[in-house]
């Protein structure tokens, strides 16, 4: 069995980022905890190669992570269990933002050739855009490992680690059917992304199996941004027979709708009800109690840098032997707190 960093770092008794900073030649090891992660690599005839010299091609320990909208507090979440699982490992998180738009996409994938970048983690802004699977299939062809989070592409097949969108929102939807509801909106996710297209489905879902038809006057498109949401809650509240509930596709999404709400004087749980899809941390300050469609994002972040991390090592170790593509998808959590309810007729 081929020998790895981490058995390395169990041998010594140290992080497997203290035996990489050890490879690196860091002056920032003490000598008798270098000693012994020498004397465990020489225990173990481990042979570092490739990761010692930075990885074969000149390669750094810096990974990139290319996110579309650095305000989305998801995003945030999702940060940390990336980084924190980097650090573990001695790895830098190098920090990109799209802001959805496709052109600074591609600039980042250029970038990536020129700062020499170990791997990627990549949220992709449109999962049909046939130049961004092209670049992505480059670049690991160079040996630069992809992982994708959230969501996923059309047109090539990568790993990743995604949540059971569809599940998720035919599961918020089901409840507001449970609670007495008929006229159920959603404001959807952009059509270009795998969550809006999955979460539209479970809502779709959830009526065909209540025989509940399809109405489009209660479907609004917006782009998981608060502004596009709070200007879609004024077409979806003010027509005659409005709905008693939306359905929320994104947690900026809810938030648009829970201005409009307040400006309105409407009572969630009261007045309309409202499930959203994501925590949203700053709500639990305000005493607004927000049901939601909760997923271990957290987790996501550390499943996706620990994938990462594997296909660097398999590269690194042995370009020849990688295994297949690895999706994981994690669940979901409907977690109610009352503005599911309706008091109206």
């Amino acid at each position: 069995m081929r020998v790895n960093i981490y058995d390395v770092a169990r041998r010594a008794q140290v992080s497997s980022a203290t035996v990489s900073r050890v490879l690196n030649g860091s002056p920032h090891v003490k000598e008798t905890t270098k000693r012994r992660v020498m004397h465990a690599i020489n225990a173990l005839d481990y042979t570092p190669n490739a990761l010692a010299r930075k990885l074969s091609t000149g390669r750094t320990w810096n990974i990139g992570f290319l996110i579309p909208d650095v305000e989305n507090p998801f995003f945030s979440q999702l940060l940390r269990g990336v980084t924190n699982t980097a650090d573990e490992s001695g790895y830098n998180i190098f920090l990109y933002g799209t802001d959805d738009n496709v052109a600074k996409e591609h600039r980042f994938f250029d970038v990536v050739r020129t700062e020499r970048l170990a791997g990627i983690l990549v949220i992709p802004v449109d999962a049909g855009n046939e130049k961004t699977c092209e670049w992505l299939c480059t670049l690991e062809a160079e040996h630069v490992p992809v992982v994708l989070i959230d969501r996923s592409l059309k047109n090539g097949r990568f790993d990743g680690v995604f949540s059971e969108d569809f599940r998720g929102a035919m599961d918020a939807v089901e409840c507001l059917l449970r609670e007495g509801h008929r006229r159920i909106a959603t404001i959807r996710g952009p059509e270009s992304s795998r969550p809006g297209n999955e979460r539209w489905m479970g809502y779709l879902a959830a009526l065909a199996k209540w025989n509940i038809p399809q109405d489009m006057r209660y479907v609004a498109q917006g782009d998981f941004h608060r502004e596009r949401a709070y200007a879609a809650m004024h077409g979806l509240m003010e027509q005659d027979d409005p709905p008693t509930a939306i359905f929320a596709a994104n947690n900026m999404t809810s938030l648009g709708c829970l201005r409009y709400f307040h400006e309105h004087g409407m009572r969630l749980g009261v007045d309309v009800s409202l499930i959203g899809f994501d925590e949203i941390e700053m709500l639990h300050y305000s005493g607004t109690a927000l049901s939601v469609v909760d997923r271990d994002i957290y987790r996501m972040g550390q499943d996706a840098m620990h994938l990462l991390i594997r296909r660097i090592q398999e590269r690194a170790e042995n370009a020849d032997d990688v295994c297949g593509r690895q999706e994981i998808f994690l669940p979901t959590n409907l977690v109610l707190r009352g503005s599911e309810k309706w008091t109206g007729v």
